[in-house]
């Protein structure tokens, strides 16, 4: 029993059609046993375009069953919370995948993914590729770079044909903490592993799946990758992929979402040897918020002053060290100092 959670909020037609389409697709070899039983769990976010305009009319194949839940908006974490919450309260799952409503699966992406739980593993992700961004996402984080070459020392198991890897608890604790290693989308955990573990939904323009991908790992789930790229990233609403402007209000949010992150991280996160890897996020992120903050009042402008009010509430101490941090980006004249 397969629970699908798909977060919608879009403008453009048919783009949940085509991700609905893709989980109809899911293929099953004849040695797997009996094709799973999905739920898609549809959480209309107070769309512009309702969700119920789009499935009028369409018509579930056998086997794929549609729930949809309106709810006021909440951001994306917050409506996959409410996914998750009606997954809990049904307690007939076995599994749950992530779907954004403008991605895709390809056609081999749960089989791929219930072989990997069946060897053990809690938690799978495999790569992805995003038109205009990356054509394998593996290929943007420094650890996954070369195919599993590096990881493969410290994998409990391996599949050559993908590569896939699974690692025992705790064995990538130090990689999640430093990068962001998986696109939601390419997310399937085993259903007991989420029952207590919730996106936080102060971080409504990033993060707030990094930061959940962490509390799983540090709860012990055991982790499998896929270096096969199952999962096609869309161009619908992308709240992170739409704020690199930096004039935009979009971008601002972004930013002190990233920087509330750190400091979340930094809470969450009690090893010594980690400490400093997190320490480095909240300098990053408070330069890079501190910076884009001051260069919109410069030019008359306080946006996003919830955002603002958030991270003041969180780190009181943020306005009086906000100087300090906008004082050491201006000093730093490296090339890359400032690729945010």
């Amino acid at each position: 029993m397969i629970a699908v959670v798909i977060p919608f909020y879009q403008t453009e037609q048919r783009i949940l059609l085509r991700a609905l389409a893709s989980i109809a697709g899911q293929t099953f070899s004849d040695g797997f046993g009996p094709a799973p039983q999905i739920t898609v769990v549809i959480v209309d976010d107070s769309s512009p375009l309702p969700a119920k305009q789009e499935l009028e009319s369409y018509d579930p194949p056998s086997g794929l069953t549609l729930h949809l839940i309106e709810q006021p908006n909440g951001g994306p974490g917050g409506a996959r919370n409410t996914g998750l919450d009606w997954i809990a309260r049904e307690g007939r799952f076995d599994i749950v995948a992530f779907l954004d409503s403008d991605d895709e699966w390809t056609p081999t992406h749960l089989q791929d993914a219930l072989t990997s739980l069946d060897r053990g593993a809690d938690f799978y992700f495999c790569d992805n590729s995003r038109a205009g961004f990356f054509e394998r996402y593996s290929s943007e984080v420094p650890v996954l770079d070369d195919g599993g070459q590096t990881l493969a020392r410290q994998a409990a198991w391996v599949d050559e044909d993908g590569p896939v890897m699974g690692f025992a608890p705790g064995a990538l604790t130090v990689y999640f903490l430093d990068r962001y290693m998986c696109q939601t989308s390419t997310v399937v955990v085993r259903a007991s592993t989420v029952e207590k573990i919730r996106f936080d939904p102060d971080l409504r323009a990033a993060c707030e799946d990094w930061l959940f991908w962490v509390e799983l790992v540090l709860s012990g789930a055991r982790v499998a990758i896929s270096w096969r790229c199952n999962v096609v990233a869309g161009r619908g609403v992308n709240i992170f992929f739409q704020s690199f402007d930096w004039s935009s209000p979009a971008t601002l949010r972004r930013m002190a979402s990233q920087y509330l992150f750190a400091r979340k991280l930094k809470r969450l996160v009690t090893d010594k040897p980690w400490l400093g890897a997190v320490e480095a996020k909240c300098e990053h992120y408070g330069r890079a918020y501190s910076y884009l903050l001051a260069r919109n009042l410069l030019r008359g402008r306080f946006a996003s002053a919830s955002a603002f009010q958030k991270v003041s509430r969180l780190d009181p101490t943020f306005p009086a060290r906000m100087p300090v941090y906008l004082a050491k980006v201006l000093l730093d004249r490296r090339p890359d100092s400032r690729l945010w």
